[in-house]
């Protein structure tokens, strides 16, 4: 009997822990556009970031990138700005990282804003298992970003 209850419980627990959770969850942000402005509504077209940006993509690890006049920067589940449009292009996060064009370089960023890579490369892939591939003066190759920010290129000869 100990046993079924001890069971009940756990699963009641997580049900619960799941229901709570379901609100939380940033992908239910969609973009919505009103006019030729973009904001974010819940799938049940409840507003939650009011229609103000040139363009918006959806979210990525809890953030979204959008395009106020001319820039892109990313933006929380509330609205909240988190990086200032700044940047000529950018890119959804992978592995907290996004991607960042500027003055026609690529870097990135982290959650934050800040810059882990600073723009030098001509071209550049998102991170995957660590790993992103880069273009620099013709030549393809990898970065790995280290915890304590250190960039190392990979070439392969």
């Amino acid at each position: 009997m100990k046993k079924i209850v001890f069971l009940i419980s756990i699963m009641g627990l997580l049900w619960a822990s799941c229901q709570q959770n379901q609100e939380l969850i940033p992908y239910q942000l969609i973009p919505y556009r009103k006019g030729d402005k973009w904001g974010f509504c819940t799938p049940d077209k409840k507003m939650v970031v009011q229609p103000k940006y040139d363009d918006a993509w959806s979210f990525s690890e809890g953030l979204a990138w959008v395009k106020l006049n001319g820039k892109w920067g990313f933006i929380d589940t509330t609205g909240k700005e988190i990086v200032t449009p700044k940047y000529d292009d950018a890119s959804s996060f992978h592995e907290g990282l996004a991607g960042v064009k500027l003055n026609g370089k690529v870097g990135f960023i982290d959650k934050t804003g800040k810059e882990i890579v600073t723009p030098k490369y001509d071209y550049a892939l998102y991170f995957s298992e660590g790993l992103a591939g880069v273009k620099l003066n013709g030549k393809y190759f990898y970065i790995k970003i280290f915890p304590d920010s250190k960039v190392v290129e990979y070439y392969e000869e």
